[in-house]
């Protein structure tokens, strides 16, 4: 199988300003642009939000297990 050589054409004609205007798209460049360099998740302020949220649910759902547990001990030495 024979590899495919790269021309390069070292002495070409300069482009137009026309020609460079015509095939410029800077609006896909920028947008994948953003795509390749995109934060990571760790990075993000939605990421630590909800960590924060997620450790405050379960800090208010171990609490009030506890609290629950307490009456149900003060129940039975009240019956006993």
């Amino acid at each position: 199988m024979p590899k495919e050589k790269n021309i390069i054409i070292v002495n070409r004609k300069e482009l137009s300003k026309r020609q460079v205007v015509k095939k410029e798209n800077l609006e896909s460049l920028l947008s994948k642009h953003k795509m390749i360099t995109k934060r990571p998740v760790y990075k993000q302020k939605k990421f630590y939000f909800f960590l924060f949220l997620l450790l405050v649910i379960t800090f208010l759902i171990y609490y009030s297990d506890k609290q629950e547990k307490g009456k149900e001990i003060q129940k039975k030495e009240q019956t006993n």
